[in-house]
């Protein structure tokens, strides 16, 4: 189990009041993933590398959510540096801005370069998430036709039906709308199953989405239900020459 994590800082004109703000970022990133994770009251233990810019945070009562937020971090990080207009698993709007002021810290001179690392490949803050990150922390709404993919795990009949779709890899949850009694009767029967719902669908300003109305509805099998290594075998054998 990962329970440590630590930023790197590679430079040699490192002032003081840039590594204080460096530190603080830093902990505010990974004690606010630890939150939002619903990680249980996490004890960061302070460490630093003598004879080096190494900060270390290290979980003193290691848990399945402490190492869920420490990976975290690191896909997070990865998400923001590929270009990626979302709030990655795990942030806020915090989290990214901590993101930020870490990544606008490096300037090729003082800093030349920014790591952190979980025990895995170390990733890089470069610059390239400053831009991302402005995008995300001052985007507008938006919507656009596409598709959702996900577990129906509720249903509502108040004033109008609805349902809820579980992003398995956002873990939200995305509120669905219907354009016609019988899609909504087909997500009826999608409930407590996986489904992929096509329609117009409504975009946070940070990028995720929030709402879709529906228009089309496909209920995927069954794990008991698609055919095993044997059934493919024996379908493979009756074509094979």
């Amino acid at each position: 189990m990962s329970n440590q994590i630590e930023i790197k800082i590679e430079g040699k004109g490192l002032t003081p009041d840039k590594f204080v703000l460096a530190a603080k970022s830093f902990f505010d990133l990974i004690q606010g993933v630890s939150k939002n994770v619903g990680a249980k009251q996490v004890d960061w233990i302070v460490e630093v590398d003598k004879g080096s810019a190494i900060l270390r945070g290290r979980v003193e009562s290691p848990s399945p959510e402490s190492e869920i937020a420490i990976n975290d971090i690191s896909r997070g990080i990865r998400s923001l540096r590929s270009g990626m207009k979302a709030i990655p698993s795990g942030f806020t709007r915090d989290e990214v801005r901590a993101c930020q002021t870490l990544a606008s810290l490096v300037d090729g001179n003082s800093i030349k370069a920014i790591f952190i690392q979980n025990g895995g490949s170390p990733e890089e803050l470069s610059r390239t998430i400053v831009p991302t990150a402005e995008a995300i922390l001052t985007g507008e709404n938006y919507t656009a036709f596409g598709s959702i993919e996900g577990k129906i795990d509720s249903l509502s009949d108040r004033q109008t039906f609805s349902c809820s779709i579980l992003d398995p890899y956002l873990r939200r949850e995305i509120v669905c709308y219907f354009q016609s009694e019988a899609v909504a009767e087909e997500a009826i029967r999608g409930f407590r199953k996986r489904v992929l719902a096509g329609g117009l669908i409504r975009y946070a300003k940070e990028g995720h989405p929030t709402s879709i109305v529906v228009d089309t509805i496909r209920i995927f099998p069954e794990e008991s239900e698609l055919p095993t290594i044997e059934d493919v075998q024996a379908i493979f054998k009756q074509y094979a020459v």
